[in-house]
């Protein structure tokens, strides 16, 4: 139950309040008095001379406190801008000025001994002014701390991130060497040597070029999203030529958007997550449409899942939205399941 007591947020600020607001009158009396503790000095004259002080602590822990978790909230995605600690700033300004009206009504009302008006002016002045200083240094405190932790999980999430991109660039690799892949792709090669010469030299001339951008790719943290749709050609004839009306592929993505930026592989990783994963023939075709919405690039395919998932390229497609979380905080990547539609949406980067 104490314990329970001790991590109250509100119970803290009690006993900050308590602490530093006495730690204050006693250097007050000190300054004054020239003597540790005047005898004259009892508990009931601290508290009834010093309660609106102590309140007006405690409030004011509170205000910055809920303020700084206010704006945490607004701004999540960008912690650190200037407008939010100009906006923050302002904000605290006011509402503790208000609120030393208040105290201050309070302080001349009950605290304060009657004394002359100038007197009793230039005592509320004062206390204006420490609590007003008193405000910015915990203000000042307080965000200090916030930026410390933001720096920490920053420093936490690069190494996280590193890790498993260096995960990920492993599982690339592994999939641009992909055995299934690369085995089905000459067993279909075989095939049209001797039924058609024509048209293997052109299978062999898009699987080459479906390699090498492969391994061209692979050290780039982003590729124009042009790049990927000329991968997206050579790689829709290869699993055409293997699946044949099986597989249907709908793309429509305008000239306007194709300098925009994306991950590399997305096209490969995302196409083969969805080939490896459902079932197609003849009869019920595998349909797949890409194209551009509200500045994200959409994959969205009819769901026909095959009664086992396969493990490689589901891993691959979460390292690639981990990754995309990592670059774009506000705008990740989104894998939507929509009944007889899933869709995946990748955010085009400038």
């Amino acid at each position: 139950m104490i314990k329970k007591l001790f991590h109250n947020i509100h119970f803290q600020f009690l006993l900050a309040s308590i602490t530093i607001d006495f730690c204050l009158f006693y250097v007050f009396i000190y300054i004054n008095t020239g003597e540790l503790w005047p005898k004259q000095i009892t508990f009931s004259f601290y508290i009834t001379e010093n309660w609106p002080v102590l309140l007006q602590f405690y409030l004011v822990l509170h205000i910055v406190y809920y303020t700084l978790r206010y704006f945490n909230k607004k701004y999540r995605y960008n912690p650190n801008s200037l407008s939010r600690f100009i906006r923050e700033l302002l904000f605290i300004s006011i509402v503790g000025f208000l609120m030393q009206q208040v105290t201050g009504w309070a302080v001349f009302k009950f605290a304060v001994s009657a004394e002359g008006d100038d007197r009793l002016e230039v005592k509320l002045r004062m206390l204006q002014m420490v609590n007003m200083a008193f405000i910015l240094i915990i203000y000042a405190i307080f965000t200090s701390m916030r930026i410390f932790r933001f720096l920490q999980q920053q420093q936490l999430n690069v190494l996280r991130w590193q890790k498993e991109y260096a995960q990920s660039q492993f599982e690339v690799l592994k999939n641009q060497l992909n055995p299934h892949f690369l085995f089905n792709s000459l067993s279909v090669l075989t095939s049209l040597v001797y039924i058609d010469p024509d048209r293997s030299e052109t299978f062999i001339e898009k699987l080459s070029k479906t390699y090498r951008y492969l391994l061209e790719q692979k050290e780039k943290e982003t590729v124009p999203l042009k790049k990927e749709m000329e991968f997206l050609e050579g790689y829709q004839y290869l699993v055409k030529q293997r699946f044949g009306a099986k597989i249907h592929f709908h793309i429509q993505v305008y000239e306007q958007v194709l300098s925009r930026s994306i991950l590399p592989h997305v096209m490969m990783i995302t196409l083969e997550y969805i080939v490896a994963n459902n079932a197609m023939s003849a009869a019920k075709p595998l349909n797949i449409h890409i194209y551009v919405e509200a500045d994200r690039l959409v994959v969205r395919y009819c769901c026909q899942p095959k009664a086992q998932i396969e493990k490689t390229s589901e891993r691959q497609l979460i390292h690639l939205q981990e990754r995309y979380q990592f670059l774009e905080a506000g705008r990740s990547m989104q894998i939507l399941e929509q009944g007889e539609w899933n869709s995946i949406h990748y955010p085009l980067l400038p």
